[in-house]
């Protein structure tokens, strides 16, 4: 039965993207339909190309759904701490924590190359690159004095990317599984994962960051 009529506007439209986030966490991003939406949401098959072209667009807006959620962990993370280390450990630590529980949103913001065109994805694009700034900021602020286009801290904002985000993609894909990291559990493994990087104190390169 057709229940597009209980929805207002606004509702049918978080309704929508709710069903695509659970069908994703049972079937992956590519392994659903508008139409499975639509079905599982209780409307009709027309109903979901009153708010979304296609899938693609409902994938975008799950995305920009997702950057800002993960925005805000930032900023609620950062509110609790002080020094530049405490800082980026804290945003890193937000990553991963919001990747695990909110896996299906964290796939979606992955993988724009299924709902971006020509390197442009409106909304969502915007709101990615502000929690980009945010750890790009973290970063920088072991680098007092520093310019905000100065090579190592270019370098170590990708280091720091490039940590959280395959750790995060390791531990969801199971990749740990069978090897000696895989029997420790997530705390653990996040202990050890900041034990080393940029603005820890026991850099690999031998730098001291700033406290």
């Amino acid at each position: 039965m057709d229940r597009t009529d209980n929805y207002h506007h606004g509702a049918l439209r978080d309704a929508l993207i709710n069903t695509g986030l659970e069908l994703i966490s049972e079937k992956g991003i590519s392994g659903f339909t508008l139409r499975e939406v639509a079905k599982r949401t209780g409307v009709s098959t027309a109903a979901p190309y009153h708010h979304f072209k296609d899938k693609a667009e409902l994938l975008q807006a799950m995305s920009a759904a997702g950057w800002s959620m993960l925005g805000e962990r930032f900023k609620g993370a950062l509110s609790e701490v002080e020094t530049p280390s405490e800082r980026l450990r804290a945003i890193g630590e937000a990553y991963i924590r919001f990747a695990i529980e909110h896996t299906p949103y964290f796939r979606v913001m992955s993988r724009p190359d299924l709902y971006c065109s020509q390197g442009s994805c409106d909304g969502g694009d915007v709101t990615g690159r502000a929690v980009f700034e945010m750890l790009r900021s973290a970063v920088a602020g072991c680098y007092s004095g520093r310019k905000s286009d100065d090579p190592e801290i270019q370098e170590s904002v990708l280091h720091a990317w490039v940590m959280v985000h395959g750790f995060s993609a390791l531990w969801l894909d199971g990749s740990l599984r069978g090897t000696s990291l895989g029997e420790l559990g997530i705390e653990e493994l996040i202990k050890l994962l900041f034990r080393s990087g940029p603005c820890m104190t026991n850099r690999p390169d031998g730098k001291v960051p700033i406290e």
